[in-house]
């Protein structure tokens, strides 16, 4: 990893850093991107461009904000953007999620 230090958010600071700390500032996809991540023994080891997202894609925006730290894990841009669109497509709910990103009310 290289010397800049990963700033946490203004918002959900803390929530933020207990799952960078229990995620060891790694990326926590076990292959949900598609990618075995076999040579790094099933776990992306990615340290940076990372998010703290819901471990269950599919989770509606609304649902995802008032989720606690056992239901989220780390994210790096590789994997989180595959990863969620095939959770989408699993459930059938890309429609829905694009159409309720879009709109206000």
């Amino acid at each position: 990893m290289s010397g800049a230090r990963i700033q946490p958010p203004i918002v959900g600071g803390a929530l933020w850093a207990a799952v960078m700390t229990r995620e060891n500032s790694m990326c926590g996809c076990t292959g949900e991107c598609g990618k075995r991540h076999a040579d790094t023994q099933g776990r992306c080891d990615r340290h940076d461009g990372l998010i703290v997202a819901p471990r269950d894609l599919s989770v509606a925006l609304v649902v995802a904000v008032g989720l606690g730290p056992a239901d989220l894990t780390t994210w790096c841009e590789r994997c989180h953007r595959p990863a969620r669109s095939a959770a989408l497509k699993t459930t059938g709910t890309e429609r829905a999620e694009r159409y309720e990103s879009e709109s206000l009310f």
